[in-house]
């Protein structure tokens, strides 16, 4: 009986051990991002730009592997599903991972729960864009032209439950005023609608709208972030005039949720120093994207909030996908 208590702690301590070996020598084999969107948008650009440096630092290669579908709710799944060893991963954002469970009734995963949070990779402000020849100078002008016709002022989104949607729906319910949305699909087609002025504002990221403010063709008249933004000199925060307003798009590394803590460490620790290389923040920088490289405990809290944020602003603007 005494021998066999031996060898049962004697093969308890070789498993445990054998796992914390492991979770030490991480990553043996390539790494997989998932996304849930397709190729050439902010997110695959982050996480391509990541994994290449990536596979540099470990001599592993790190694949990116899109799943569009759903929101980007398809590839999150996929991610919630699969073993939790560190070698399958969600490069996720706000449609996934905060907006979603607004958005769907049956959604298959939890986005708060069912991963271990790694990083905030960047973050990105949006910018309220007006054609050229809108008479509204500003945002205080443009309130009171939605006070002064309810219902009549129209906006552009790249669809319903986007960021540019929620994000002005939160506007329009501190602002107390009520506007309409047409959903276009995807930012190019919206920024063409502000063009024809077939919308009288919109919002879109500042690197997609760059080259037509450039133009003049249309003029940026505030920003979502906290505070004003270096790269649209003159340009102020809607917090300026709705006090506590921001808004902000995000990418961030996402495991399963039962990944063992040691690898959450190192996926955080290596993708910081990816992140503070020169070429890479010259990179992202270049897209109008501000670098965070949060820790695990940062990520989770920052993801709490958006959740609880968007959740609110979505049940009181009655927004839903199905």
């Amino acid at each position: 009986m005494k021998q066999m208590i031996f060898l049962t702690i004697a093969l308890y301590i070789v498993v445990s051990g054998g796992g914390a070996a492991h979770a030490q020598d991480y990553p043996t084999k390539p790494v997989r991002f998932v996304l849930g969107l397709a190729p050439g948008g902010s997110t695959d650009v982050v996480a391509r730009t990541v994994a290449q440096k990536l596979s540099e630092t470990w001599g592993q290669n790190v694949l990116v592997d899109n799943r569009p579908g759903a929101g980007g709710t398809i590839g999150a799944n996929l991610v919630v599903n699969a073993q939790p060893d560190g070698y399958t991963l969600f490069v996720g954002g706000f449609g996934p991972n905060a907006m979603a469970p607004s958005l769907y009734s049956k959604l298959p995963y939890d986005p708060y729960k069912d991963f271990a949070h790694v990083t905030l990779m960047v973050t990105l402000p949006l910018a309220m864009i007006v054609p050229a020849s809108s008479p509204v100078a500003g945002l205080k002008e443009l309130i009171e032209q939605a006070k002064s016709k309810p219902g009549m002022l129209r906006y552009g989104s790249v669809g319903v439950g986007s960021s540019p949607h929620v994000f002005i729906e939160l506007m329009n319910l501190r602002a107390e005023i009520s506007t309409v949305h047409v959903p276009y699909k995807g930012g190019p087609a919206a920024l063409t609608g502000v063009l024809a002025s077939e919308v009288d504002y919109a919002m879109t990221s500042i690197s997609t709208a760059l080259t037509q403010l450039g133009a003049g063709r249309i003029r940026a008249i505030a920003v979502t972030s906290a505070n004003a933004s270096p790269r649209l000199p003159g340009v102020p925060p809607i917090s300026s005039v709705l006090p506590g307003y921001e808004g902000l798009e995000f990418h961030g590394l996402h495991a399963p949720a039962k990944t063992p803590k040691q690898i959450v460490a190192t996926l955080q620790r290596d993708v910081a120093n990816v992140l503070r290389r020169p070429e890479v923040k010259e990179r992202l920088d270049g897209l109008a994207m501000d670098i965070q490289a949060s820790t695990p405990e940062e990520c989770t809290a920052f993801i709490r909030k958006q959740i609880d944020t968007w959740t609110a602003v979505a049940r009181k603007a009655n927004v839903r996908a199905d």
